[in-house]
């Protein structure tokens, strides 16, 4: 299931995340196939964010084709808070609703954790609220955060071993960071968390077996900072000149001769992202039968 990329005499294992997504549809359409009604997801969105169009654009194609009713509610950027808090209350009431999703960012006048925290968290298809974080950090169920479990489940798809490797994880954020290394440690990794003061940070990238790197920075790693056969997770999405980029120097694909395994930006982690929140979706519909 992985494409090869040539690199003087090496092969770069390149973990696509749209084999991986085409693959979970499969699975999910017969999931969602054996619900007595398809699964709703509502969707509140508040203008004023361009990337924020593309993604709610991708999460709608993925839920109709899997069987999944996306529902937007759009606000304007001038919205007020109470205005949303009203219709998450209504939204929370509604028994057609299987998930609630608040698409972030939100603009600076709103107050994104309180409003997450609104949501009822058996509705709470991003796994942000405050219960269910606090489920994850205590090992208990409940809903994961749609990247840090795309992540896992992705690297489940290709097989690729976590129990007793050292993760290091250059994020610590509430969205990606912390809950993806609540998930490591599940799997009895060895996790290590790096952020914006972490000293020697190059040395730490080298000692490791799997790297998740989650900046913001285009260029702000090339392949030859990993150790030989290392899979290295960028889940970062940055625009330049409008192109995406990831962390990792995109140049370096042609002629990387250490990495193992890497997920390529795009086509790689916001595929599993999309994949894990329909996951979540249906996941709830079927704990209401």
């Amino acid at each position: 299931m992985t494409m090869k990329l040539k690199s003087k005499g090496e092969d770069i294992m390149l973990l696509d995340g749209k084999k991986y997504a085409e693959a979970k549809v499969s699975e999910l359409k017969e999931r969602a196939s054996k619900l007595p009604k398809k699964p709703m997801l509502a969707i509140i969105q508040v203008a004023g964010d361009i990337a924020s169009d593309v993604y709610v654009q991708n999460k709608f194609k993925r839920c109709i084709e899997v069987g999944v009713v996306p529902k937007l509610f759009y606000f304007l950027d001038n919205t007020q808070q109470w205005q949303i808090q009203n219709k998450i209350y209504e939204l929370n009431m509604d028994d057609e609703i299987t998930g609630i999703l608040l698409q972030l960012p939100l603009p600076d006048h709103l107050d994104a954790e309180y409003l997450t925290n609104l949501i009822d968290p058996r509705k709470d298809v991003d796994g942000f609220t405050e219960t269910n974080t606090g489920r994850l950090s205590l090992g208990k169920k409940g809903h994961i955060p749609c990247t840090a479990k795309g992540v896992i489940d992705m690297l489940d798809f290709y097989d690729i071993s976590m129990e007793g490797k050292d993760v290091l994880i250059i994020n610590r954020s509430d969205i990606v960071g912390k809950p993806l290394a609540q998930l490591f440690l599940q799997r009895n990794a060895t996790v290590t968390i790096a952020h914006s003061k972490t000293q020697n940070l190059k040395e730490k990238v080298k000692q490791a077996d799997i790297v998740v790197t989650a900046v913001g920075k285009p260029n702000f790693l090339k392949y030859d900072d990993f150790k030989e056969g290392a899979t290295v997770v960028d889940v970062s999405i940055n625009f330049v000149n409008g192109r995406m980029y990831g962390d990792i120097k995109k140049t370096s694909y042609g002629y990387l001769q250490t990495v193992g395994n890497l997920t390529p930006v795009p086509g790689g982690v916001g595929q599993a992202t999309v994949i894990a929140l329909i996951d979540n979706v249906i996941t709830i519909a079927e704990e209401e039968l």
